[in-house]
């Protein structure tokens, strides 16, 4: 099982330098390429954090909680925190997607990372060409253009400062490629 570990996180290496030799940008680094693919790779938790504490508001709004003592005031000003948090960050992530201009990895993209679809089926759904507004691509083409993809939402995380919040800790107890995380904003 250990294996298996070291060999995907040679697989994710190879494909973040293969991702750094397509970028067009100087200031892109593997680090923002690290950051963007964790923080794509987390986007359909955001939405579900989301949905569940727009629910729980709803919940509450009905008359669910007659008694509310301070403390649960304070968890739900700190749970609304997130929740604003994590809409701006999915709400980022959604806009540098939605203004890919290629067409195929716009595609690409949406079905990976917005529907949280498996890799080979998103392959195999833009090998068929189901959409008719899109052409068919080769497998090949598919993970090439799913890398200009990442170094394309990465430019734009980092131009809007989103990839601030994301942090890779190389503290000491931390494995030799760091640990992936979100600094929240600093609220005064």
């Amino acid at each position: 099982m250990i294996s298996n570990g070291i060999i995907e996180m040679k697989e994710d290496i190879e494909d973040d330098n293969k991702i750094i030799q397509v970028n067009f940008f100087d200031d892109i680094e593997q680090d923002d390429i690290r950051k963007t693919k964790w923080l794509l790779d987390k986007y359909t938790d955001l939405i579900d954090v989301i949905k569940n504490y727009e629910y729980s508001l709803q919940q509450l709004e009905n008359g669910m909680a007659a008694d509310v003592t301070a403390n649960a005031v304070l968890l739900k000003d700190q749970r609304h925190v997130n929740y604003k948090f994590y809409q701006f960050l999915t709400n980022n992530i959604k806009f540098a997607i939605n203004n890919m201009r290629d067409k195929h990895e716009g595609l690409i993209v949406k079905l990976l990372f917005l529907d949280g679809m498996k890799y080979l089926k998103a392959q195999q759904y833009s090998e068929k060409g189901y959409r008719k507004d899109i052409p068919p691509i080769s497998a090949t083409t598919f993970a090439d253009k799913r890398r200009r993809a990442i170094v394309n939402i990465a430019n734009s995380l980092k131009t809007n400062r989103t990839l601030d919040f994301v942090t890779i800790d190389y503290g000491r107890g931390r494995n030799q490629e760091g640990e992936i995380g979100l600094r929240m904003p600093e609220i005064n």
